[in-house]
């Protein structure tokens, strides 16, 4: 009996600690905060980066997220807003911008 509790408790606590997948906005925002910790690492500084808003599809054969961002980009000099595409991995650590 002791070896059936055992087994059980190990059973959930195998299934409580399988990660979710993100949905809905929770995704939106991971994806806007990694778009944003890429260009904050790449960008000169004193450039302010605002990310406003991402359109997305996930690509199941390269496990990413292939992403059109809105982004706000000033600096001392100029101030614009344009798109910005990039592949974003489903762990979110790698950017991968293509334009």
């Amino acid at each position: 009996m002791k070896y059936c509790y055992t087994l059980l408790l190990l059973l959930l606590v195998g299934i409580a600690c399988k990660p979710k997948p993100l949905t809905g906005k929770d995704l939106e925002d991971r994806l806007k905060e990694a778009m944003t910790d890429y260009l904050h690492h790449n960008t000169q500084p004193g450039t302010t980066v605002e990310v406003k808003g991402v359109t997305y599809y996930p690509d199941k054969q390269n496990q990413a997220y292939i992403c059109e961002f809105d982004v706000r980009m000033k600096n001392e000099k100029i101030d614009t807003t344009g798109k910005m595409t990039a592949a974003i991995s489903s762990d979110f650590k790698t950017v991968t911008r293509h334009r």
